[in-house]
């Protein structure tokens, strides 16, 4: 019987170690306490990068031709199309932001997607301020597109 209490104390001892030892290292991986993550500096949150141009709904095909040329080929049409589809829903609420979905493009010989995102203004028409967000390369590049897009319309 001794022998059983001793191995019993044993295990005990052990499980209390392998307790401790969870309870040293588990508390510094766990996540802080919400007043803390508040505090958080911005300079240390992921930045988003996103670039963005204006355009009417009818202008779609000739807005995406323009983007177009930063990349190593066309956007394809069908994405063209099926994002002109989304963006003509008569259910999208105005001045709110709307998931389009992705497209794949080929930019300096490497496969990259792209996320967009728009605002729907229905005055005289639909008007669209398309979201494009993607690699911080990508972004870079399709914005100057639109600036210099931008400065040949002379806006």
């Amino acid at each position: 019987m001794r022998h059983y209490l001793i191995y019993v104390l044993f295990v005990l001892a052990i499980g209390g170690m392998v307790a401790l030892v969870v309870n040293v290292f588990g508390e510094e991986q766990a996540a802080p306490p919400l007043a803390a993550a508040l505090e958080t500096d911005l300079e240390e949150l992921p930045e988003t990068f996103a670039a963005g141009i204006e355009t009417d709904l009818e202008d779609l095909p000739e807005t995406f031709a323009v983007l177009s040329e930063t990349f190593d080929e066309p956007i394809a049409d069908s994405d063209i199309v099926r994002i002109k589809t989304l963006a003509s829903n008569p259910a999208l609420d105005e001045a709110n932001i709307h998931a389009l979905g992705t497209i794949d493009v080929i930019f300096e010989g490497r496969p990259t997607t792209l996320t967009l995102e728009t605002e729907v203004y229905r005055e005289d028409g639909t008007y669209l301020y398309l979201y494009v967000f993607g690699d911080p390369d990508v972004v870079e590049a399709l914005d100057e597109r639109i600036m210099a897009y931008y400065e040949e319309m002379g806006i």
